[in-house]
C-alpha cells in the first residue's frame, strides 16, 4: 500500500471513528467531516496535480465536472501567486468580466472557483498557506466583493445551484471567521436553493440545504435535506439510476459522463460527509451508488480516458481525460466511506489518474439494455457500441453544444488500446464517418433538431446479449429514409461487424457509407485490397456472398474544423489534425451489405495473414438473419422471424438466448 492509499485509509477510519462516539454534537461532527473532505487533495503527485489544473482550463471549463477538478487539488505555489497577482484591492479578479450573463461558460463563477481553491489551502494544516495572513486578507476581500455585487446568470442553474453551492462550502470551511454580513449574504443566496427538481438537480438543491443546515446549526433541515437526497438514491424506470446500472437524464438517454458522473461525485461526497454520524446513509443506499460506479460509470473509462460515447454532449477539449479524473475523485470519496470495497475504489482511482503505472482491473462485457449500448473490456483493449431506438434518446444539443451529433448513436463502435485514439479530435472529426456507423450524405449541413421524433431511430428492434465473455448486439437503423440491419459480435480477441439490407428511399441522399474507423493518425498506415492496419489494430474485410462488392477506402489526411460546433464558447477556435479513416462505400441503386472484423493488438503482418485465411466464418448476412462463427462459438441474430432473437452457441450447444422486438414496418 503506497502513501496515498494509507492516507485514504486514515481518513476513512477517522470518518468512521465517530460512530463509536457520543451522539452529542453530531452537527459538529458532520461539519468536521465536511471541512476535512472539502480541503482534501485528491491528487497523488505534482504531475497529476498539473493535469487536474490543465483539464479544468485553469478553472474556466464549461463542463461542471471539468471545472471542479480545479477545486479538487491543492494548488501549487506558482498558481496561488498568479491568483494573488490578479486580485484587485476591492476583492475582484482583474481578468473576469462580472457583467457577463452567459448561460454556459459564465465568467463570474470563476471567482468562486478560485476562491474555493484558495480556501482549501488556507484550512489545510499540511499546507504552507495554512492560516496565512495574506491568504486570509485575499479570501475575505473576495467573499465581500461577491456579497456586494451579487452577479447573476441567464442560466437558472448558476443562480439556484452553482453559486449557493460554492459560496456556502467556502464559508463552512472558514466558519470560525465569517462576519454577520457574510453569513447573511450566504443565506440570501440560499433562498434560491429551494427543494425541488428531479435527478441530479434535486440532489444539488438538497445538498445546498444540507450545507445551509450546517451553517445555521439546524438539525431538522439537515435531516430533511438528507431525506431528499436519499429519495434519489434508488433504482428508477424514469430519470436517474436504471436497473442495469446505467444512468438517464433528459429522458431515456445514457448519461454516464455528464449527469451520471456529476451525481456520483456529489452523492459519494455526501456519503463520506455523513459517515460515522447518526445521519449516515444506509448500507443499501451506499450499495446503490457503489454499483452505479462499479457496474456502470467506471466501465466506460479505459487507460485514463472516458469513452467519448459516454461523455454525453460534452466532448469538449480534454473531456475524456478530465472525466476520468472526475471518476477518480468519486472513487476516492467512496473509498473514504470505509466499506469492504474501498480497495477496489482505490485501485480504480489509481488506474484513472496513473494509467501508465496501474493495470486495468475491470474486464468482461456488459450490455445496458435500458440504454441501448454495451461495453467490452480486456486487460489490453476496450470496445463499446452505442445505439438508440424508439425507447431511448441517442443525443442532445442542450446549450447549443454537440451540434454535430446527428449520427452519433447510429451504431458507433469505438475501440481503445492506449487511450489517445480520439484525444481532442472532435472539432475536426468527420461526423458522417463516426466509427461503426452507416450514414448518408445529402449535401446539406448536419441536422440539429432537438425534437425527439426528428432524432428518433424509428424501431424497437435494438438489443444485446452477453454470455461466456461473448457479446452480441444488433440494431435496425431506420432514420431519415436510410435503412440497415447492423450487428456486432465481440469475441475475446477480435470484433466482427455485419451490415445488411442497406438502402435508402430518400431521393436527396447522394452517398451512403459505413465507417470502420476514424481516429488520430499515430505512426504508419499499411493496407491492401482487403485489409488495413494502423496504430496496433487491424481491419479486414470478410468474405461472404452478401458483400462481394465491398471495398476499403483508406485515407490519412489533415482534417480541419471548429470547436464552437462542440462548445459555443470557443468561437472561431479552429482545430486541425492528421486523421486515419477507413470506410466502405455502398451502392445507391441496390441493397448493399458489409462484413468486416477489427483485430486489436495485431501487427501489420498478422492483419494481412488474417485477411487471407478463413478463421472467421460469416454464416448469414441478410435481412432475416446475421450469423457468424469463430473458434468454438457461433452467434445468430434473427430479424424478420416470428420471434426475433439473439442466440449464442458454444460447441454447437445453445448457451444464451434473448428475444427482440419486431422490426419496423
Amino acid at each position: 500500500m503506497d502513501v496515498r492509499n494509507i492516507l485514504l485509509t486514515i481518513i476513512s477510519l477517522a470518518l468512521c471513528h465517530s460512530v463509536c462516539a457520543s451522539n452529542e454534537n453530531n452537527l459538529d461532527k458532520v461539519r468536521e467531516n465536511f471541512v476535512t473532505l472539502s480541503a482534501f487533495n485528491y491528487s497523488p503527485n505534482d504531475k497529476v496535480t498539473d493535469n487536474f489544473i490543465k483539464y479544468s482550463d485553469y478553472g474556466r471549463a464549461n463542463d461542471v465536472l471539468q471545472l471542479q477538478l480545479y477545486m479538487s487539488v491543492h494548488l501549487p505555489d506558482v498558481e496561488v501567486n498568479r491568483l494573488f497577482s490578479l486580485i484587485n484591492e476591492n476583492g475582484s479578479f482583474s481578468d473576469i468580466d462580472y457583467t457577463d450573463r452567459t448561460r454556459g461558460r459564465w465568467q463570474p463563477t470563476l471567482h468562486l472557483t478560485r476562491l474555493y481553491s484558495l480556501v482549501k489551502l488556507y484550512v489545510s494544516p499540511s499546507s504552507k498557506w495554512y492560516k496565512d495572513i495574506k491568504m486570509h486578507e485575499n479570501i475575505h476581500k473576495a467573499v465581500n466583493y461577491w456579497m456586494k455585487l451579487k452577479p447573476t446568470s441567464d442560466n437558472w442553474w448558476h443562480n439556484d445551484i452553482g453559486v449557493p453551492r460554492k459560496m456556502t462550502a467556502i464559508l463552512l470551511m472558514i466558519m470560525d471567521e465569517i462576519t454577520p454580513m457574510q453569513l447573511n449574504g450566504a443565506l440570501d443566496l440560499l433562498k434560491r436553493s429551494e427543494f425541488g427538481k428531479t435527478g441530479q438537480n434535486k440532489v444539488w438543491l438538497a445538498a445546498n440545504n444540507l450545507m445551509k443546515a450546517l451553517l445555521i446549526n439546524d438539525e431538522q433541515l439537515l435531516v430533511m435535506s438528507k431525506q431528499f437526497i436519499a429519495e434519489e438514491i434508488s433504482i428508477s424506470d424514469k430519470e436517474g439510476i436504471q436497473k442495469d446500472w446505467s444512468f438517464h437524464q433528459h429522458g431515456p438517454q445514457i448519461q454516464f459522463g455528464n449527469y451520471g458522473q456529476t451525481y456520483a461525485e456529489s452523492v459519494s461526497f455526501l456519503l463520506a460527509v455523513l459517515q460515522g454520524t447518526s445521519y449516515a446513509f444506509s448500507k443499501k443506499e451506499y450499495d446503490i451508488v457503489a454499483n452505479l460506479m462499479k457496474e456502470g460509470i467506471c466501465w466506460s473509462v479505459f487507460k485514463g480516458v472516458m469513452d467519448p460515447s459516454f461523455c454525453g454532449r460534452q466532448v469538449f477539449k480534454d473531456s475524456g481525460r478530465s472525466k476520468a479524473y472526475s471518476v477518480a475523485v468519486a472513487a476516492q470519496n467512496m473509498a473514504m466511506v470505509g466499506e469492504k470495497d474501498s480497495s477496489l475504489f482505490i485501485n480504480i482511482s489509481n488506474e484513472n489518474l496513473m494509467p501508465d503505472k496501474y493495470k486495468n482491473t475491470l474486464t468482461g462485457a456488459k450490455y445496458y439494455l435500458c440504454s441501448d449500448c454495451g461495453i467490452y473490456r480486456t486487460e489490453d483493449w476496450y470496445a463499446s457500441i452505442r445505439m438508440h431506438s424508439e425507447r431511448t434518446i441517442g443525443f442532445e444539443f442542450t446549450n447549443k453544444e454537440n451540434t454535430n451529433a446527428w449520427f452519433s448513436a447510429d451504431g458507433t463502435l469505438l475501440m481503445m488500446q492506449h487511450g489517445s485514439e480520439y484525444d481532442n479530435i472532435f472539432a475536426h472529426w468527420d461526423w458522417r464517418a463516426i466509427p461503426g456507423i452507416t450514414s448518408y450524405d445529402d449535401n446539406k449541413p448536419l441536422k440539429v433538431s432537438d425534437n425527439r421524433y426528428d432524432k428518433e431511430n424509428k424501431t424497437k428492434h435494438v438489443g444485446g446479449l452477453v454470455s461466456d465473455q461473448i457479446m452480441c448486439t444488433t440494431m435496425e437503423l431506420n432514420r431519415d429514409g436510410l435503412h440497415a440491419f447492423k450487428s456486432v459480435f465481440f469475441f475475446k480477441d477480435l470484433v466482427v461487424a455485419l451490415g445488411a439490407d442497406i438502402y435508402s428511399n430518400n431521393k436527396d441522399i447522394i452517398d451512403i457509407k459505413t465507417s470502420l474507423e476514424q481516429n488520430n493518425l499515430i505512426g504508419d498506415v499499411k493496407y491492401g485490397k482487403k485489409w488495413a492496419w494502423h496504430d496496433g489494430r487491424g481491419y479486414i474485410l470478410l468474405d461472404h456472398s452478401s458483400a462481394v462488392d465491398q471495398e476499403l477506402v483508406v485515407t490519412e489526411e489533415m482534417q480541419y474544423g471548429k470547436w464552437d460546433a462542440i462548445d459555443p464558447f470557443f468561437k472561431n477556435d479552429w482545430s486541425k489534425g492528421k486523421v486515419f479513416k477507413c470506410i466502405i462505400k455502398h451502392c445507391l441503386d441496390k441493397k448493399s451489405a458489409y462484413a468486416y472484423a477489427i483485430l486489436p493488438k495485431r501487427t501489420a503482418s498478422q492483419t494481412k495473414n488474417m485477411s487471407l485465411c478463413n478463421d472467421i466464418k460469416v454464416l448469414r448476412n441478410d435481412d432475416e438473419c446475421q450469423s457468424v462463427a469463430y473458434k468454438e462459438y457461433s452467434c445468430e441474430i434473427w430479424h424478420r422471424s416470428t420471434n426475433p432473437s439473439i442466440k449464442i452457441y458454444k460447441k454447437q450447444e445453445l448457451i444464451a438466448e434473448t428475444y427482440l422486438d419486431k422490426v419496423s414496418k
